[in-house]
């Protein structure tokens, strides 16, 4: 696969995930509930997409990155579905985005990958629109959504960096086994009030479309960019994922997620740009 190749289908797996805040917020069960039956049917699509029982997940051929992407996974579908729950999906698709300044922190260390004085500005600015968020007034539900949030972005940076050491060998064994302790670890709360019918079939479209195919896609892409490729091309979910919101259920992002939001974007995505051109004169600033 070519990196262009690899670039268009993260573009395509981010179109996927946008689709998760009017999904889960449509579905009437607890956020842990959710997160485990979305990761059992996520977790099967993948498998069946891998090849089924000829396919390349093998148990013994499992490696500690393996298991380090599954859990980073597990973790962050709970603390992104809590934040979906417990905040604006405004604030929480854009607080998950904070993972490539966990990238800039990470991976000088794990992948050798030097961040340069650029990014480190670029990280300020992110952090200051991240404080926007929780300026206003916001109530303590939405105070802890928005702390979730900010916890599922380390853990996609981390899921990222893993998936990085695997470009070699399976990626999606760890996403299949990521799902699966999603699956296993929440099971104990699932339980009355039962889900209807209708959240049954939200559920069944968040496990197969948006996160199955879209981490089937994400796995295949892996090995053909970069770790901050893999979290700034998905940037264009938080732009889709609250239009969604706002379109179909009518929630309406407060004025300071909206600037928050502005600025967060703003900021990954210009220092998305530098590093593509970093002879630019107006983002040039002495090399790292």
């Amino acid at each position: 696969m070519s990196h262009r190749r690899g670039l268009v289908i993260l573009a395509i797996t981010a179109l996927l995930w946008s689709s998760s805040g009017v999904l889960i917020k449509s579905v009437a069960w607890n956020p842990m509930a959710i997160a485990s039956a979305r990761g059992l049917v996520a977790a099967l699509t993948i498998f069946f997409l891998s090849g089924g029982l000829k396919g390349t997940f093998r148990i013994r051929e499992l490696c500690l990155a393996h298991y380090l992407a599954g859990l980073s996974l597990a973790f962050l579908s709970f603390f992104f579905i809590a934040a979906m729950k417990y905040a604006a999906a405004a604030n929480a698709i854009v607080l998950q985005y904070s993972a490539p300044v966990w990238v800039a922190f990470l991976a000088p260390f794990l992948l050798k990958e030097r961040t340069g004085a650029r990014d480190w500005v670029f990280i300020l600015v992110i952090c200051g629109g991240m404080v926007l968020f929780f300026v206003g007034g916001l109530s303590t539900k939405g105070f802890w959504g928005n702390i979730f949030a900010i916890a599922s972005g380390f853990f996609f940076a981390s899921q990222a960096l893993c998936l990085r050491f695997l470009k070699n060998g399976s990626p999606a064994s760890a996403m299949i086994l990521g799902n699966a302790l999603t699956f296993l670890v929440g099971l104990g709360f699932w339980g009355p009030p039962w889900p209807d019918w209708e959240s049954v079939a939200y559920i069944l479209a968040l496990g197969v479309a948006q996160l199955g195919f879209s981490y089937y896609l994400y796995s295949l892409a892996s090995p053909h960019v970069s770790s901050l490729e893999l979290v700034m091309v998905t940037i264009i979910e938080p732009i889709l994922s609250p239009l969604w919101v706002f379109w179909i259920l009518g929630e309406r992002p407060g004025p300071f997620a909206l600037a928050g939001g502005m600025v967060v974007l703003s900021g990954v995505i210009l220092w998305g740009f530098g590093k593509a051109h970093p002879k630019l004169g107006a983002l040039k600033i002495a090399k790292g």
